[in-house]
């Protein structure tokens, strides 16, 4: 676990932190809502993504405890904050959260440190076999691991081969009756707008990924699309009258979401 200078170092800015900022969060710094300004200045539709990815979450976290499933893992989770799994679900439901950033692992390990049902483990979204391998998720989850599984708003980062892999590992590693909630972005709706974000990733080194919902089904593998099947986000329970009201500058159906069941 990282030293408590680096989880609070407010030299630089923190996607974690920076993503919390967005979602109106306040585990943050000046210098991460400095950055969100100026991604804001260039793309201000970007708060609204953050917005309904993590509305996505929390709906499909709903419906999932409601078929009586206690048991989550979450890979790219940034921090544990603004309605993430383990304040949407109720008590004792177990989490393991993930992310391939470590200062952000080690600010979720510190949020979370009281909760004993909650861990937060450090792990590339990419390649699922190093997390799934941890004891700690054996220790979480036994031998015969029925869970539900958070993918939502990383497929965008990860290559076709990344996707296909992790989502394939998932699907071998746990058990029948298990599901998965996935988003992604529909390559046929990206505008001049969304452009201009994957220019701006590709600057960063981090190139984005746009799919077509035949290739994101493709990826998927044997995974089953289960009902309502892939949608908008802002169409997951009534969110396009909650967008409405929040923005004028719509993101269109870009992100789409699906639940998959093995």
């Amino acid at each position: 676990m990282a030293e408590p200078a680096s989880i609070a170092d407010s030299s630089k800015p923190n996607a974690g932190r920076v993503y919390d900022f967005l979602l109106g969060g306040s585990h943050n710094f000046e210098v991460d809502r400095h950055a969100a300004q100026e991604i804001l200045k260039l793309l201000p539709f970007f708060s609204q993504s953050a917005l309904v990815t993590r509305w996505f979450l929390g709906e499909a976290v709903r419906r999932l405890v409601a078929e009586g499933y206690r048991q989550f893992v979450d890979f790219a989770s940034g921090l544990p904050t603004s309605d993430h799994i383990h304040q949407v679900a109720p008590p004792g439901t177990k989490v393991v959260y993930s992310d391939i950033d470590p200062i952000t692992v080690a600010y979720g390990r510190d949020l979370v440190k009281d909760n004993p049902n909650v861990r937060y483990l450090e792990a590339d979204a990419g390649k699922a076999e190093a997390l799934l391998s941890s004891p700690v998720v054996s220790e979480m989850f036994g031998k015969n691991p029925r869970v539900a599984i958070g993918f939502n708003g990383i497929s965008w980062f990860l290559n076709d081969d990344e996707v296909r892999h992790s989502l394939k590992v998932l699907y071998d590693w746990a058990e029948p009756g298990s599901k998965l909630f996935l988003s992604y972005v529909e390559a046929s709706l990206v505008t001049e707008k969304m452009n201009s974000l994957m220019e701006l990733y590709e600057k960063l080194g981090q190139p984005g990924y746009a799919r077509s919902a035949e290739k994101q089904k493709e990826l998927m593998g044997d995974w089953k699309v289960l009902d309502p099947g892939s949608l908008a986000l802002e169409e997951w329970v009534d969110m396009q009258k909650t967008v409405a009201s929040q923005s004028q500058d719509s993101i269109g159906g870009l992100l789409r979401g699906v639940i998959l069941g093995k």
